[in-house]
């Protein structure tokens, strides 16, 4: 299963060219994942990876698959706290609220695709193991959930989610790819054609089983020790924090408005 890995920075620079006559590049945020494990976040390569996935973590409560809502805006994203923790709010809830009830008109619509995005994308979160220098390597897959219904492909998160009810041919399971004994890798092929804003993916399994502990003894330590329950990888703002996030998608005053309404 050899594959190029590509690793994410906890923030990426848009553009690497400095001018002084231009002003300074505003850097992209992506704070979904703790500091700790940004570094492990897994970007899929041309042509294909194969991968194999880590089956629910003994200590966590969740699955081998986390569905986590990712607030997006110019400039970065987060984590949604109702991704772990049940009935959280966000302040971007708050904003909404507020704007719903007195500028519904700047919020973002079908009508208006210029207006404020304040909801959360789903996505979903899984440790996968990818070989990298001959050994299996832990790895975090934050994937697209988009489920296809509004039109378009499936995202590869949602493709994830499906394949413990894919059959065959004769309407039999073809079985769970997190099971520890019976799973199998999955590859995924990329390609992007010419002209084309954004690649494609193509999901299929593989047909041999890849015992999970098979791999693990192949593991470096520091790549087991890497492997912490999915709720514990996620980073969730303060509320302070998020107040100054807001400011990527909502101009200063108004964010004083909301902020002064709540009393």
């Amino acid at each position: 299963m050899r594959t190029n890995i590509e690793f994410n920075p906890p923030s990426a620079i848009a553009k690497s060219n400095v001018s002084p006559w231009l002003p300074p590049v505003k850097r992209f945020q992506d704070l979904v994942l703790k500091p700790e494990f940004a570094g492990r976040k897994f970007t899929f390569q041309e042509p294909a990876t194969w991968f194999r996935v880590v089956p629910a973590h003994p200590e966590s409560e969740r699955s081998w698959l986390l569905g986590v809502n990712v607030l997006q805006y110019s400039g970065g994203r987060h984590c949604h706290a109702n991704s772990i923790i049940r009935g959280g709010r966000s302040v971007f809830d708050i904003a909404y609220t507020w704007l719903k009830a007195n500028r519904p008109d700047t919020l973002f619509s079908k009508n208006n695709k210029e207006g404020f995005r304040l909801l959360a994308d789903p996505y979903y979160l899984s440790f996968i193991l990818v070989e990298a220098n001959g050994k299996p390597t832990a790895r975090l897959l934050l994937a697209k959930g988009y489920d296809g219904s509004r039109g378009g492909t499936p995202g590869i998160g949602h493709q994830i989610l499906q394949l413990p009810d894919e059959v065959d041919e004769d309407g039999n399971l073809l079985g769970d790819p997190s099971d520890p004994e019976q799973g199998v890798q999955i590859c995924v092929e990329k390609s992007q054609s010419a002209g084309s804003r954004y690649p494609s993916y193509r999901l299929r399994r593989g047909r041999v089983a890849a015992p999970y502990q098979d791999m693990r003894a192949m593991m470096e330590p520091a790549e087991l020790a890497a492997l912490a329950p999915l709720e514990q990888v996620l980073h969730i703002p303060s509320e302070e924090e998020e107040w100054q996030l807001l400011e990527n998608v909502i101009d200063a005053e108004t964010v004083r408005k909301i902020r002064n309404s709540m009393g």
